[in-house]
């Protein structure tokens, strides 16, 4: 029998577990649909989806096949096409000479496809045709997948997004945020500082094309998608995606890129962090031990391939690397093809996240993609930055401005040049303490991202959509989100009012004329 000392200590230890532990009373269905087929995005999404399990909600989630690993606890639809979308996409070529109009058709043609696959899946057909399946919340990606915004229409259940590339002008249309960016276009053959004024025009110009683009080319393509396979809804593809209850970006003030955000857009970069980092195997960790004059991480993703970069720079790289004295741990394709150097070591996949941490990594070259930065900023780690594609060209300029990084343009390599880069990088002490003012920076939030991102998640399940956070814009048409309909009724009684005006000075002006004309005309009488 226990004592009164012994029922008390065990009464405390319950106590404890109870706050200590993370599960929910009122655990809810969540439906997740990602068409990722690149490895990179849901390195962002598995920790959020393994913290919701934690929280004891039940998550299904419908993804790729090799490049999501499996979540304990997740109900998995697998769709094996995303993995063969994604083979065929590597075999593509780099292009140096791609058009906008050309990229445009190719991008439309790659997020029908993901759209497509998914929603002709076996699996997710079934589940689409299960009478009892019931959802609290849908999650998916923010932007280019509109056909799947469907699944919110179809189980009656609010939509978050994950915006895992930042954000942009489509998705602040989606929340109504005011006055989206005519800065930064998303392509990168649009993009320009825009700080001066022929910049803000000639972004703008590129921002509306993006716009005839989307209207045009990408959206009838994804509205057949959704009315072949959501037939019983009734709402338009146009009225869903104005009904986000909450979209999550992966972006933070810190980095550079400071905003007005509508309430229910919440900055959650590095959530990723969360999840444990694979660890240096023992000849990885002596390299970087010994390295005397330090380590250069190279790195063009998790994703790019070597057939994504420019012609010559894989060569280019390895002359320059030759040169230096720092010691040089490359992530490539082709390992036996770059390891020729005395000074470099290269594999196909390395740990990055340990790597940056090392004390002895003086510099990341990188091709700027946004968790790479992250991680950058978060190890404060200098940056030189390649960036081949899309947010990457924004993403450089900002970590530019703040001073800890360089960059290298991709169709203009000069090995000499590129090894002065790299000398002043590495020993310009002002990068190292720029990188560590932006970390502390970076670190500084009251909440790490994982946790605002769950309470958010959360805050809107107990809210039921929490339709008070998201304003009025959202429910409006384009013409009213632009003040097209005020901006006409404002300019037209002007122009009315002004052409009035000109009429009758017109008219006063023939009247004084012709005054004149017969004062002059009419001889005096005496």
């Amino acid at each position: 029998m226990l004592s009164g000392p012994g029922i008390a200590g065990v009464l405390l230890t319950i106590l404890l577990l109870g706050l200590l532990c993370p599960k929910l009373t009122n655990a809810e269905n969540i439906l997740a649909v990602f068409s990722y087929t690149f490895g990179s995005s849901y390195l962002l999404i598995t920790p959020y989806l393994r913290n919701l399990i934690q929280r004891g909600h039940q998550v299904t989630l419908i993804s790729a096949v090799t490049i999501m690993p499996h979540i304990e606890g997740v109900h998995h639809i697998r769709v094996p096409r995303l993995d063969m979308l994604m083979e065929a996409l590597l075999e593509y070529e780099y292009d140096a000479h791609l058009t906008k109009w050309t990229e445009a058709q190719f991008v439309s043609e790659y997020f029908y496809n993901c759209s497509k696959f998914v929603l002709e899946d076996p699996g997710v057909q079934q589940l689409l045709h299960n009478a009892s399946a019931q959802y609290s919340m849908i999650i998916l990606e923010a932007a280019h997948n509109d056909a799947l915004f469907g699944f919110s229409q179809h189980f009656d259940a609010p939509l978050v997004g994950i915006a895992a590339y930042g954000s942009s002008w489509n998705i602040d249309f989606l929340v109504g945020n005011s006055a989206p960016s005519v800065y930064e276009p998303m392509s990168a053959l649009g993009y320009s500082p825009g700080h001066s004024l022929m910049e803000k025009w000639h972004n703008l110009i590129f921002i509306t094309e993006e716009r005839l683009v989307e209207r045009f080319i990408y959206l009838p393509r994804q509205i057949d998608l959704y009315r072949q396979h959501f037939p019983g809804v009734t709402a338009s593809i146009h009225d869903l995606r104005r009904r986000f209850s909450l979209i999550l970006i992966n972006q933070h003030f810190s980095m550079g890129r400071v905003r007005s955000n509508v309430p229910n857009i919440v900055e959650v970069a590095g959530m990723h962090l969360e999840e444990t980092s694979h660890p240096l195997d023992a000849e990885l960790q002596k390299i970087l031990d010994e390295a005397e004059h330090g380590v250069i991480y190279f790195s063009m993703g998790l994703q790019v391939v070597d057939n994504w970069l420019p012609p010559g720079l894989r060569a280019t790289m390895s002359d320059v690397f030759a040169q230096l004295k720092l010691q040089v741990i490359w992530k490539s394709d082709h390992p036996a093809m770059v390891n020729q150097s005395r000074n470099v070591f290269s594999r196909t996949w390395l740990p990055q996240r340990e790597i940056l941490n090392h004390p002895n990594v003086k510099l990341f070259i990188t091709h700027a993609g946004l968790l790479s930065l992250i991680e950058a900023v978060h190890y404060a780690v200098p940056l030189l930055c390649i960036p081949l594609f899309y947010d990457q060209f924004q993403n450089t300029k900002r970590m530019e401005k703040l001073g800890v990084a360089r960059t290298l343009d991709h169709k203009n390599l000069s090995r000499d040049e590129i090894v002065l880069i790299i000398e002043d990088l590495v020993h310009n002490a002002s990068y190292k303490e720029n990188a560590r003012d932006l970390s502390k920076r970076f670190h500084d939030q009251p909440m790490s991202a994982m946790n605002t991102a769950i309470w958010w998640t959360e805050y809107i399940l107990r809210h039921k959509g929490a339709d008070h956070m998201r304003i009025a814009e959202q429910e409006m048409s384009f013409m009213q989100y632009y003040n097209v309909d005020v901006v006409s009724v404002l300019f037209g009684r002007i122009g009315l009012s002004v052409i009035i005006v000109i009429f009758l000075g017109w008219k006063l002006v023939l009247l004084a004329r012709r005054n004149l004309e017969f004062r002059f005309n009419v001889p005096m009488v005496r």
